[in-house]
């Protein structure tokens, strides 16, 4: 078993696709992992890039395939699908998982057990959500200043992290992007957070920020690890970061129809706020709240 070559991500997912590229070799009674299409190679490049910008986001260090770890692929998996349908996380799991078995076939090393087949219980997750086809429901957290000041008492830089979810409606990898970097983003005239880039390469509209959080934010020294932050967040009863997203959602969202604000506009006003531009995905979080 080796690893990928190459000193840059860059480089290494290259080498990965070319030691997975088997276009235009015949399947015939062969049970491989391969890439046999153009169209495979395109999702497994995503696959890849998008498993290195976590790993960067996170700032783990290493060789992209000796970061494929059981505990580093769950995380992962778990911020990347927090947004998508159950169909959608069910055909991204089961690629990724697809892919990591092929890197295995041409002698890459992988540290996670897939003979254990470690992501079934993901899928079959997903499978039960699409068989069910039941809303997944009460996401936003009940008594959520009490959680907040639970977690500070466990840990204040991940209070700090889960009140900028809370208060700005970020996802976790982009709250902690602004709690490490906070004068990159913060601009003191307006009192605004601005220029985080949320998913798909789209940028935030500013975001109002209180001073008594500024203060809490510039305190923080070393920010908390991904995997940290998640066990913090348990240890209060918030099974999933994104929770605090679905709690932004409800908050603004009923703040926006008590002070008299029209449906449609506040629809359209809480879905550019979390960075998605469409009315239906305040509709999605608010089915799910």
């Amino acid at each position: 078993m080796a690893n990928l070559r190459g000193g840059t991500f860059e480089k290494q997912i290259k080498d990965a696709l070319y030691r997975l590229d088997a276009q235009g070799e015949s399947r015939y009674l062969k049970e491989d992992h391969l890439t046999h299409s153009s169209a495979l190679w395109e999702k497994r490049e995503m696959y890849l890039r998008d498993f290195a910008n976590w790993v960067k986001e996170n700032e783990l260090s290493g060789k992209l395939n000796t970061l494929m770890t059981e505990e580093n692929i769950r995380a992962f998996l778990d911020e990347r699908l927090a947004d998508v349908s159950p169909k959608t996380a069910l055909d991204y799991t089961s690629g990724f998982n697809s892919m990591l078995k092929g890197l295995e076939e041409v002698r890459v090393t992988i540290p996670a057990n897939l003979q254990n087949d470690f992501l079934k219980d993901f899928r079959e997750v997903f499978r039960e959500q699409i068989h069910m086809q039941d809303v997944i429901t009460n996401r936003a957290i009940e008594n959520v200043d009490l959680k907040l000041q639970e977690l500070y008492n466990t840990r204040f830089e991940s209070g700090v992290i889960a009140e900028v979810q809370r208060e700005l409606g970020f996802r976790v990898n982009e709250a902690m992007e602004v709690v490490k970097n906070f004068d990159k983003y913060y601009n003191p005239q307006n009192g605004t957070i601005e220029g985080v880039i949320g998913k798909g390469g789209q940028e935030y509209m500013p975001k109002p920020i209180g001073e008594e959080l500024v203060n809490k934010i510039q305190q923080v020294e070393h920010t908390t690890h991904y995997n940290t932050y998640l066990q913090d967040l348990k240890s209060v009863g918030i099974e999933h970061s994104h929770d605090l997203r679905y709690t932004y959602a409800k908050e603004s969202f009923m703040e926006k129809i008590s002070s008299g604000m029209d449906y449609k506009q506040t629809l359209r006003e809480v879905s550019e706020e979390i960075n998605h531009h469409r009315e239906s995905m305040t509709q999605y979080y608010l089915a799910r709240a």
